[in-house]
């Protein structure tokens, strides 16, 4: 789900964020970098109950096309959260 309120995106993912998600995964952060108006992007994970590493490799992705606009993650599994630490040696994503 995407919710803008600029100058803040807000999007809730849940459910398994795997390969097969990635076609509308695309297309929700997609429509969302067309707004002008949205500089930083939230990523509530609360509801993410599996991630693989192409859901990982997607979020880097997003972060190339956001053009450094900052990205914000929380709300994860300690598991899940171990995953983007891990991958996470540039700090390109704030975590919460």
């Amino acid at each position: 789900m995407l919710e803008l309120a600029q100058p803040v995106a807000h999007i809730r993912l849940s459910g398994h964020f795997t390969w097969e998600g990635q076609r509308s995964f695309r297309q929700v952060t997609q429509d969302m970098l067309t707004h002008k108006g949205v500089d930083t992007i939230h990523f509530d994970l609360s509801g993410v109950e599996t991630m693989d590493s192409t859901a990982l490799g997607m979020l880097l992705l997003l972060h190339e096309r956001a053009k450094g606009r900052p990205i914000l993650l929380h709300g994860m599994r300690p598991d899940i959260r171990t995953m983007v630490e891990i991958a996470n040696t540039g700090g390109i994503f704030e975590l919460r």
